[in-house]
């Protein structure tokens, strides 16, 4: 019993000292950070802070869609598990973007797929006639404020760790099971 203990507290001793010096460790040499596009920190980048990505400098005029000659962050491309666009349904999504101005209207929607065109409405969540970014980004905020209305169960304005893990499971156990695949 003696010896397990010890051993316990050796195995603690490594990890508090492996954990210690993973704090103090010092980026490689060589290694250079990532450049800061918005060199100014004024929130917008401007097409001069822009130059310095060459992919992101090629779609300026297309991204900055109220043409004030910045992209603020509303206009700016976002990365989804490191793919633009979010892959295939991003890919699908553009292709229905006929006239190119980085929204869907109704009348590219009705031209597109018919499940796609009945579910407009629906997305349009801003009810402005065009399915685009200030939708995506208005029915996240909505469902992160009915997110943290259930979750924060004290209503006292702040969510525990216990409050979050108790609406995270809620929300899991209601999701359905992801369909089983044969393997074989």
């Amino acid at each position: 019993m003696k010896t397990l203990h010890i051993l316990a507290l050796a195995i603690t001793a490594v990890l508090a000292s492996s954990f210690a010096i993973a704090q103090t460790a010092t980026p490689a040499t060589g290694v250079k950070a990532a450049p800061r596009i918005d060199a100014n920190a004024d929130g917008v980048i401007d097409r001069t802070e822009a130059a310095k990505m060459p992919r992101l400098a090629e779609k300026f005029d297309q991204l900055d869609t109220n043409k004030d000659g910045k992209l603020s962050a509303s206009e700016r491309p976002q990365r989804m598990h490191g793919r633009r666009g979010g892959g295939k349904r991003g890919d699908r999504l553009q292709a229905l973007d006929t006239d190119k101005d980085g929204r869907i209207s109704r009348a590219e929607a009705n031209a597109g797929n018919a499940k796609f065109a009945q579910r407009f409405a629906e997305m349009d969540v801003n009810k402005d006639g065009y399915l685009d970014r200030a939708d995506r980004e208005l029915r996240m905020t909505r469902e992160r404020a009915a997110f943290f209305g259930g979750a924060d169960a004290n209503k006292d304005g702040k969510l525990s760790r216990d409050e979050f893990a108790v609406e995270q499971g809620a929300r899991g156990a209601e999701r359905p099971a992801p369909p089983r695949t044969r393997r074989g």
